[in-house]
């Protein structure tokens, strides 16, 4: 069994990266389990916290990546990069610094928008801060006119050329 986790760097209820994440069970490769963490419970990140003063949650998210095959980070694109709530999560994520959980962990890593950039931006950042990490990259899905790709009274991926490249992306974990 290979177990995912995956998160959402958008804090937006109806967040289409959210529903993107939430389509992904459907898409997996038979013997892949997808689990997802809220990343809107972390506090911000403080390095006072570290040690003895870790947040419940942050002690959770950390457990989560530590038993996981491999991540999965959808983000929306805000000022041509990812979200705050994206950077925290790969912050809290990734201390102490060459010693987090993140480290070394496949990733993948989807990017939506409403607009024609499908979130590029967003993804070269993410991508450039695991790389960082010593993660291999099994993806990038790049999703541009979201709203069109996802039926609108359900998280079901409709365009199949994006299913595909999510099911591809997936499959190479």
């Amino acid at each position: 069994m290979t177990t995912l986790l995956a998160f959402s760097g958008s804090t937006r209820q109806g967040s289409f990266n959210t529903r993107l994440i939430n389509a992904l069970p459907a898409l997996a490769p038979a013997g892949t389990q997808i689990a997802f963490f809220d990343a809107t419970v972390l506090p911000f990140y403080n390095q006072d916290l570290e040690g003895d003063n870790l947040p419940e949650s942050v002690k959770a998210l950390r457990a989560a990546i530590r038993e996981a095959d491999g991540v999965i980070i959808a983000t929306p694109e805000y000022n041509h990069t990812y979200s705050a709530l994206t950077k925290n999560t790969i912050d809290w994520a990734s201390r102490p610094f060459g010693q987090g959980d993140i480290f070394g962990k496949k990733s993948l890593v989807i990017g939506a928008t409403p607009g024609p950039g499908g979130g590029v931006n967003a993804i070269e950042a993410t991508v450039a801060l695991l790389t960082l990490f010593g993660n291999p990259i099994v993806g990038s899905v790049q999703v541009p006119a979201v709203h069109e790709k996802i039926a609108a009274d359900s998280d079901t991926v409709v365009d199949e050329s994006v299913a595909q490249q999510l099911r591809d992306a997936l499959a190479a974990f």
